[in-house]
């Protein structure tokens, strides 16, 4: 087995009181097998020439009639980054290959990203995304099934036309399989404690859930374009596991977002309206008193329709006066410096300032 640049190691039950789950990315030095292109690595913004040709393949054979093919093409009309599609493309440039090909990687890791979106907003019962109705909230849950499942069969289709399919195909397989287990962890989080089925919130089951659920995808569109590139096992390796920290670095943002700016939504504090244990709430289980619990609890353990925005912003002070808000802030600000001195983190540069943009103005004030 090929010794990772960086090696995640998980103790358990020995979360520090700083908040900073107790797993740590341990530098281990520079990836022997790492050859980069010459010259200044590529932005984002100069990746960005090959969309027009990822968005073409990602519906040139995307379900030729019915409905299905309908619900789709509605599904990816309504948007998003792109940002799975683009980085085998980026991570193969950077590595000096060519990015054709990894435009096929690109495309059928971003529908297989777009699956989950689907499913996703099924089980939490979202009726909108990007300001459009779900596709399961216009054509009802069955047909939103048939719609995700259909996507990941598309998806697989796109990779393995590519010529670094035979290296990666069991991987993404595998990626989708984490992603499904995170998503189901995170529905566990949510069960009360005397459900059979309840999984207690700690920092140690958050994380795994949310590398899972967002880091393992990301870590196979990196391992996608390092194969595009050429590159050996080892930066596979080491490319996949930044792609999961990042994931990481991500869902911590995305949950810090909701209390503290805008996600496109009415107002803040959505996710806690909707039960979700984010990671503040779950660093204040560990480590808040526990009146401050109560005053969560008093919201997450009510039926959905039965919560009240009054409980919400009762629990958003809960989590300001705790320190869960700091204590997020602090591991956000320590991980993105981690992650910017990943040994590969050039071959995406500043991806993770951009990750970290939506939340910055919360971020100036931590040293």
């Amino acid at each position: 087995m090929t010794r990772h640049a960086f090696e995640y190691k998980h103790h358990p039950g020995t979360e520090p009181t700083d908040g900073v789950p107790s797993s740590r990315l341990l530098a281990t030095g520079p990836v022997s097998g790492l050859r980069r292109k010459t010259g200044a690595p590529r932005e984002l913004v100069e990746v960005q020439r090959h969309l027009p040709e990822i968005e073409r393949r990602m519906l040139q054979t995307v379900a030729t009639t019915g409905l299905v093919r309908e619900m789709i093409r509605y599904h990816l009309a309504t948007g998003g980054k792109r940002v799975r599609a683009l980085l085998p493309v980026w991570v193969c440039e950077n590595l000096g290959g060519d990015g054709e090909a990894a435009l096929d990687l690109g495309a059928g890791l971003e529908l297989l990203h777009n699956a989950t979106l689907v499913h996703d907003d099924l089980q939490d019962g979202d009726t909108h995304r990007r300001g459009h109705p779900t596709v399961w909230h216009r054509w009802g849950m069955p047909q939103a099934i048939n719609a995700g499942n259909a996507l990941i069969f598309e998806a697989f289709a796109h990779i393995a036309r590519a010529p670094a399919a035979p290296r990666i195909l069991e991987h993404v397989a595998a990626a989708l399989v984490q992603v499904t287990e995170g998503q189901a962890m995170e529905f566990q989080l949510q069960l009360p404690p005397g459900h059979v089925e309840h999984l207690p919130p700690t920092l140690a089951s958050w994380e795994v859930m949310a590398r899972g659920k967002t880091g393992a995808l990301l870590a196979a569109c990196m391992r996608a374009g390092a194969a595009a590139a050429g590159a050996d096992d080892e930066v596979l390796e080491s490319a996949a596991a930044y792609g999961s920290d990042i994931g990481l670095l991500f869902q911590v943002q995305d949950d810090y977002l909701d209390l503290v700016g805008d996600k496109g939504r009415a107002r803040r504090a959505t996710d806690l309206m909707e039960g979700k244990l984010s990671f503040p709430i779950v660093w204040a289980h560990e480590h808040a008193a526990p009146a401050d619990v109560a005053l969560l609890r008093a919201l997450l353990d009510r039926p959905r329709e039965q919560r009240t925005w009054e409980m919400a912003d009762a629990a958003l002070g809960a989590l300001r006066q705790c320190g869960a808000l700091a204590a997020t802030a602090a591991w956000l600000v320590a991980a993105r410096k981690t992650t910017e001195e990943h040994p590969v983190a050039d071959l995406v540069p500043g991806w993770a300032a951009q990750c970290l943009a939506p939340v910055a103005h919360a971020l100036s004030m931590c040293p």
